[in-house]
């Protein structure tokens, strides 16, 4: 899960910078019309811009909930990170020193607990699954009522006036996200599912888990085919 804010962080930044680039262009393009900021058109920008971050969220919380689900499914490496166990020599109680006696060793976890998967010693977190499917659903819920409830005040308001230009800025920049997440992780998915079913290591610690990045793929995708469409609808509009 840690590609996806490697992937999300740089991108905020990029698509602050479209957001400039886009505002900077339109004015130049229309020099003659000014921009009302009045309350009307400052409650738009309010309502675009929580639309915008609480659907990012749900992506987050969707992908999240999706991992958690397939690791049920396909089982754990398919989904989560495992790691290897260390070997330590045993402590002597009394002493405090290594029991040298017995040449004896305790299989310790840096990370998680000792578990067995697929019939091997390995060390994960088994509430990682339980979290997941939790807090990516509740995530995923509250921010998808969240949306709706800005979404349905952008339709209402919409009635007495469109915004042309922050309608547009708003499907231009979802959809410079949702396409720039599709193009990273459908390939990334696909090149490391090839490599979990083909060319799976027996040591599950150095599988390298492609769930994470098939579920960003599945919520990402359909979500650039909508304001691809989106965007192409609004690009003989003008603005009312």
């Amino acid at each position: 899960m840690g590609m996806i804010y490697i992937v999300l962080m740089p991108l905020f930044g990029l698509l602050f910078t479209a957001g400039v680039i886009y505002l900077i262009v339109y004015l130049v393009r229309n020099k003659e019309q000014k921009i009302n900021l009045g309350t009307n058109t400052l409650l738009h920008i309010y309502l675009h811009i929580m639309s915008f971050a609480t659907l990012a969220i749900a992506v987050i919380g969707a992908t999240i909930f999706i991992n958690a689900s397939a690791s049920y499914k396909f089982g754990i490496p398919f989904s989560y990170q495992i790691y290897e166990y260390s070997e330590e020599p045993v402590i002597d109680e009394r002493t405090g020193e290594i029991d040298i006696t017995n040449n004896k060793t305790e299989l310790v976890c840096y990370e998680g607990e000792l578990t067995n998967i697929e019939g091997k010693d390995v060390c994960f977190d088994t509430t990682k699954q339980r979290k997941g499917i939790v807090n990516g659903a509740t995530l995923t819920i509250s921010m998808l009522i969240l949306f709706a409830i800005h979404r349905i005040a952008i339709l209402f308001l919409e009635k007495k006036g469109t915004i042309m230009w922050l309608k547009k800025a708003y499907n231009f920049i979802s959809l410079i996200l949702y396409s720039t997440l599709s193009i990273i992780a459908l390939p990334i998915a696909t090149y490391l599912l090839i490599n979990y079913i083909y060319f799976k290591p027996e040591n599950l610690d150095r599988i390298e888990t492609p769930g994470g990045a098939i579920a960003l793929a599945l919520v990402s995708i359909p979500l650039w085919i909508v304001f691809l469409i989106s965007t192409l609808r609004l690009r003989e509009k003008k603005e009312k």
